[in-house]
C-alpha cells in the first residue's frame, strides 16, 4: 500500500523510543537514573526523529519538523517554566494525573484498581516502574503522539486523494492548531486518545475505500483502546456500527433491510450487556449514571465561569430529543460570542472554536455540492453525530468542551479536506467547460 511505503517513519520513530527505554530499563538495576540522564536519552531521540523525517518520503518535512520543535519547546517550558507562566489547561490535573501515577508505580497492583486518571495513570506509572519517575519521558511520548496524528493525518489524506494544496493547507492546521500543540506537551491524556482515534479512523477510512475485514475489526478495537482512556469516544463505535451493517461498498449507497435492522438492535442489546457488566473497564466516566434521571443530572451539571446553557434544562426524553442538539452545538463551538466574558474567551473562540464553527458551515453549505466520497462524507457526519451528542449532553462547560473536543478533530479536518477538494475540483471542472466553450 502506497500510503504505508511512504510514512515508515511512524513506526521507526516508535521503534527508537521503545529502544531507549529498554535500554534505561537496563540501565536503572545499576544506576540512579537522574534527571542529566534522561535528557541526554531525550535529546538523543530528539536528534533520531529529526533525520528520520528528512529522510522520509514526507512532503513539506519543514513542516512536520516546525510542528515537533514547537511541540519540545512547550514541554520544556512546561516542565522548567512553567512557575513563570502556566500553560492553558496545564496545572491541577496534569499534577494530579502525574501523583497517581507515581502511586502506581510504587504499587502495579493499582493497575487493576479505580485509579484517578484510569488508563493513562497506569499506563505512566508501567513505564516509570521500568525507568523511574521521570516525567520527562511522559510528556515526551506526548510529544511523539502529536506528531504521530499529523504524519496519520497525512495518510488520510494521501489515501483519499486529497489534492496537494489542500493537503498542505490540512497538514498546515493539523501542526500548528494552538489546542494541538499545548495538549501534546503537557501531561494530560487528550493526546493519546486523539492519537488512537486519528488511528482508527485511518482503518476505518481503509475498509471503507479498499474493504477487507482485518481494516475494520482494527477500527473497532483501536476505538475500544480509545475508550479505555475515555468513554466519551465509544460514541465513534456506535458511528462505525451503523456505517458496517447499513453501507454496502459494491454499490456505495446505504441500504436497510429487516435483517440489518434486527442486527442492529442486537448490537445495542449486547453494548447494555457489556456496559452493565464491564462498564468498569470501558466507561470510567459513567460510572455515576445509575439510571435515566442521572443522565438528565449529568446535562444539567455546570461548572466554573465558562458554563453555557445555563438556563436549559433537561428533565424527560423529550427535552433530551430536543436540546440534546444545541447542547451539541455548544459542545463543538463553545465560547460563542454572546457568552464571552473577558479576553481569554474571544481568544479561545479564535483559536480553537472557529474551526469547529467553520467546518460546520462548509458542510452544510455545499453538502449538496460534494461528489466525491459523498457517501463516505455522510459517514463521517453520522459517526461525528453520535461522540458529539454524547459529549455534548456530558459537558455544560466551555473550557471542558475545549480539551474533549481536540479529540474528535481529526475527523472534523478529513470532513474538511474532503469537502474543500470536492469544492475545488468541481470549479476545476467548469473552468474547464468554459474555457472549451469560449474556445469554439
Amino acid at each position: 500500500m502506497k500510503s504505508m511505503k511512504q510514512n515508515n517513519s511512524f513506526y521507526i520513530i516508535w521503534l527508537g523510543l521503545l529502544f531507549e527505554v529498554i535500554i534505561l530499563s537496563l540501565l536503572k538495576s545499576y544506576t540512579f537514573i537522574n534527571e542529566s540522564i534522561i535528557i541526554v536519552t531525550v535529546s538523543l531521540h530528539i536528534i533520531f526523529t529529526t533525520i528520520v523525517i528528512i529522510n522520509s518520503k514526507l512532503k513539506s518535512k519543514i513542516v512536520f519538523i516546525s510542528a515537533f520543535y514547537i511541540r519540545l519547546m512547550l514541554m520544556f517550558w512546561d516542565i522548567y517554566r512553567n512557575s513563570v507562566f502556566k500553560l492553558p489547561n496545564s496545572g491541577s490535573d496534569s499534577e494530579v494525573f502525574y501523583y497517581y501515577s507515581l502511586k502506581v508505580m510504587d504499587n502495579l497492583s493499582l493497575v487493576w484498581g479505580d485509579i484517578f486518571g484510569g488508563m493513562y495513570s497506569k499506563m505512566n506509572g508501567v513505564i516509570f516502574s521500568f525507568i523511574g519517575p521521570q516525567r520527562m519521558v511522559g510528556q515526551y511520548i506526548n510529544v511523539l503522539l502529536g506528531l504521530s496524528i499529523i504524519i496519520i493525518i497525512y495518510k488520510i489524506l494521501v489515501l483519499l486523494e486529497i489534492s496537494p494544496h489542500i493537503s498542505r493547507m490540512v497538514i498546515l492546521v493539523s501542526a500548528f492548531f494552538p489546542n494541538s500543540l499545548i495538549l501534546s506537551a503537557i501531561f494530560l491524556r487528550e493526546i493519546i486518545i486523539t492519537f488512537f482515534v486519528v488511528c482508527s479512523l485511518y482503518f476505518f477510512i481503509l475498509w471503507f475505500k479498499k474493504g477487507k475485514t482485518v481494516n475494520i475489526i482494527t477500527s473497532f478495537l483501536l476505538i475500544g483502546l480509545a475508550s479505555t482512556f475515555h468513554s466519551g469516544v465509544i460514541g465513534v463505535l456506535v458511528g462505525y456500527s451503523f456505517v458496517l451493517l447499513f453501507y454496502k461498498q459494491e454499490r456505495d449507497a446505504y441500504k436497510f433491510t429487516l435483517n440489518t435492522i434486527i442486527v442492529f438492535v442486537l448490537i445495542a442489546i449486547l453494548t447494555s450487556i457489556i456496559y452493565t457488566q464491564f462498564r468498569g473497564i470501558f466507561l470510567e466516566k459513567f460510572l455515576t449514571v445509575e439510571d435515566i434521571n442521572d443522565i438528565y443530572s449529568t446535562a444539567n451539571t455546570r461548572l466554573g465561569g465558562s458554563a453555557y446553557l445555563k438556563g436549559v434544562e433537561i428533565n424527560n426524553p423529550l427535552q433530551l430529543i430536543i436540546y440534546g442538539p444545541i447542547k451539541t452545538f455548544y459542545f463543538l463551538t463553545a465560547p460563542l460570542p454572546w457568552d464571552w466574558r473577558w479576553i481569554m474567551d474571544v481568544i479561545t473562540f479564535f483559536t480553537d472554536s472557529i474551526l469547529y464553527l467553520v467546518v460546520i458551515i462548509i458542510t452544510i453549505a455545499n453538502f449538496n455540492r460534494i461528489k466525491e466520497h459523498r457517501t463516505l462524507i455522510i459517514s463521517l457526519l453520522l459517526i461525528l453525530a453520535c461522540v458529539s451528542l454524547i459529549f455534548g449532553i456530558g459537558v455544560g462547560n466551555a473550557g471542558t468542551a475545549v480539551r474533549h473536543r481536540h479529540k474528535i478533530l481529526p475527523i472534523f479536518l478529513i470532513i474538511f479536506a474532503i469537502v474543500i477538494n470536492s469544492i475545488t475540483e468541481k470549479t476545476k471542472k467548469i473552468q474547464k467547460e468554459v474555457k472549451k466553450d469560449l474556445s469554439k
